[in-house]
């Protein structure tokens, strides 16, 4: 998940640094069992990606919108024509399509493929920033570029074709969550650059047009039953779980950790999900990798680290 960047100041990095660290990896805790709560809402109650992606997005846009007005009144609602049209966009592909893709690839790959082909991601951050924001692509950025790649392959199972071929559509959708995510992250960063909005609200506006868009297309491909989806009091909280612990709190604790350490820095321990994630399945669902799709993970883990590098070294500057 995108968040709105704070630097953290001198003073707060040399008094609190390990503290942002536990807050950076409480967030990639949180984030690493979201996959494996859309597994179990769809093995055992047979929820749809849509239905799924609806209720997770309804929620939040509830538990955001009450914080602003609560933290900020009416003031934190108020925006301008220009960010409407942002958010707008944003919501659409950034949350509504990426939760749909995203449901649909856990469902399809497992927790813990689909949690790692999602970070081909900061692979169309880096290329797309190139033309949209002027940021260079070096050498050391393509290599990782390269490397993130190959580790993707891996996973999806590139050395065993009978396996690939049997299931195009799981790596084809993984690869799209990847993509919405990166767009949400890009046109975050452009925006960022302009607006200056606290970040609750934008999350707010941003999953409110998500759902927006949610809505119409969950009534026309499930109909009724996406209001009133087949879940017992287990299954309602287990949504609300969902809503509440792995997604705002993952966000609360990362945007939490930016007052400690860079967000290069911080951003460094959410590449640790794919390989917690893969843990968890396994021991929580008796569902994991094999070797080849592991070597796959830490290649995937390893380009996005090497796509970092050079705003980390920037970060560690700036703390020294």
């Amino acid at each position: 998940m995108t968040v709105e960047i704070q630097q953290p100041t001198p003073l707060a990095i040399g008094r609190g640094r390990k503290f942002g660290v536990m807050l950076a990896l409480l967030a990639t805790a949180c984030w690493s069992t979201t996959a494996l709560f859309i597994e179990t809402l769809y093995r055992e109650y047979h929820l749809t990606a849509l239905e799924i992606a609806f209720w997770r997005v309804l929620m939040m846009c509830g538990l955001v919108g009450f914080y602003v007005a609560v933290r900020y009144g009416r003031k934190g609602f108020i925006i301008s024509r220009r960010e409407l049209t942002i958010y707008a966009i944003n919501g659409v592909v950034g949350v509504a399509i990426f939760n749909i893709a995203w449901n649909v690839s856990v469902q399809e790959n497992g927790p813990a493929v689909a949690t790692t082909l999602i970070y081909c991601g900061p692979v169309f951050v880096v290329l797309g920033s190139w033309p949209l924001l002027g940021e260079k692509v070096g050498l050391d950025r393509v290599i990782a570029i390269l490397v993130n790649l190959t580790g993707c392959a891996l996973v999806a199972g590139a050395l065993n074709p009978a396996a690939l071929i049997q299931s195009p559509v799981g790596f084809l959708i993984g690869i799209t969550s990847g993509f919405t995510f990166a767009f949400y992250t890009l046109l975050g960063k452009i925006t960022a650059r302009s607006v200056r909005r606290n970040s609750f609200s934008t999350l707010f506006y941003l999953f409110l047009f998500g759902l927006i868009t949610l809505l119409p297309v969950g009534l026309y491909q499930e109909g009724g039953r996406l209001l009133t989806p087949s879940l017992d009091l287990a299954g309602w909280l287990l949504l609300a779980t969902l809503a509440c612990g792995p997604t705002l709190g993952g966000y609360i604790f990362f945007n939490s950790s930016l007052k400690y350490l860079p967000a290069a820095i911080a951003s460094l321990f959410t590449t640790l999900e794919p390989p917690i994630t893969a843990v968890l399945s396994f021991l929580i669902l008796s569902k994991g990798m094999g070797g080849i799709q592991w070597l796959g993970a830490a290649l995937i883990v390893s380009g996005v680290v090497g796509l970092q590098l050079n705003d980390l070294r920037l970060s560690l500057k700036r703390v020294d």
